[in-house]
């Protein structure tokens, strides 16, 4: 399995979906958007690479959890839009890209701010399997994440055709 980098963490959250039969690149809201996010783009370059992949997003007590698996015929695909992704990550916390001048959708932009905002990552890798918390002890801040993560759903849902709602898990494979 492939080691989780904070810049594959934005899609872990969301975006597969968008890759789903119905050819969606984007929401009608923005808050996702595989066409213009400097960060999502790279996730589409390989048309397969997310209809081949599964993902759960779920709130926990001190934020949220997902969890990821990618085809092994598509991880190196995966690796290389992780890459692309943490490459403008850190060209934007080190000063050598300006981050008000990148494209982002809303979920890639809602991410960043969570992150400034002292959100912890935590990345577990297994055999079959990534899961990785977003947490805080901050009660605010994990509102924050939660909202994150609720829209992240609904979103998801709503291109796929079916609304579960936010108390219900979910289990999106394409």
């Amino acid at each position: 399995m492939m080691k989780l980098t904070f810049s594959i963490l934005l899609m872990l959250l969301a975006l597969p979906a968008l890759a789903g039969d119905h050819g969606a690149m984007k929401t009608e809201s923005g808050w996702f958007d595989m066409e213009n996010c400097a960060f999502c783009k790279n996730l589409v370059e390989d048309p397969g690479l997310l209809s081949h992949s599964t993902w759960e997003n779920h709130n926990i007590s001190n934020g949220s959890m997902s969890i990821m698996t990618v085809d092994p015929a598509y991880a190196e695909s995966m690796a290389r839009a992780g890459k692309a992704m943490e490459e403008l990550g850190t060209k934007m916390q080190t000063g050598q890209v300006d981050p008000t001048k990148v494209e982002m959708c809303g979920h890639c932009q809602a991410f960043g701010m969570l992150i400034m905002s002292g959100a912890r990552l935590e990345s577990i890798e297994g055999e079959v399997a990534s899961v990785t918390l977003i947490t805080s002890d901050d009660p605010k801040l994990v509102a924050r994440i939660q909202e994150m993560t609720d829209r992240d759903n609904k979103e998801m849902a709503s291109i796929a055709g079916h609304d579960h709602g936010q108390d219900h898990p979910h289990d999106h494979q394409h």
